[in-house]
């Protein structure tokens, strides 16, 4: 998997840091991950792809819209992408471009998902 979804990631990040201990590399690690789990992706396949990340969730999302929009919207639910945002993002964007803006939120709604786990999970566990 390539990792150009950095620059993507590294922009959300901004402004926040990142558990002591953890990388930005580990980080991308597990946005990667998170995706892959909401996404139902087999993750071997993921890992061979040449494509960025961001592009390969463009790809599933013009599938899934021609194909299967059931198991696309299922990969939304997973990933808390909300039913607003994704009929806003529909509504006012030509396909091709809703894709491109679906893609962004998905990647953006994953890091934020691992952030927090991160984040409030070391809080946690420095309480005890």
């Amino acid at each position: 998997m390539k990792v150009e979804h950095g620059t993507t990631l590294a922009r959300w990040l901004d402004g926040r840091s990142l558990p002591e201990g953890r990388s930005i590399e580990a980080f991308k690690q597990a946005v990667t991950h998170q995706l892959i789990k909401d996404f139902q992706w087999d993750a071997e396949r993921v890992a061979e792809v040449r494509i960025s990340l961001l592009q390969l969730l463009e790809d599933e999302i013009n599938w899934g819209m021609d194909r299967n929009p059931t198991a696309l919207f299922a990969s939304f639910y997973r990933l808390d992408l909300g039913e607003a945002v994704i009929r806003e993002v529909m509504d006012w964007n030509e396909r091709p471009q809703a894709a491109v803006k679906l893609a962004a939120l998905c990647l953006e709604r994953a890091a934020q998902k691992v952030w927090l786990r991160w984040t409030f999970g070391a809080v946690n566990t420095a309480r005890g």
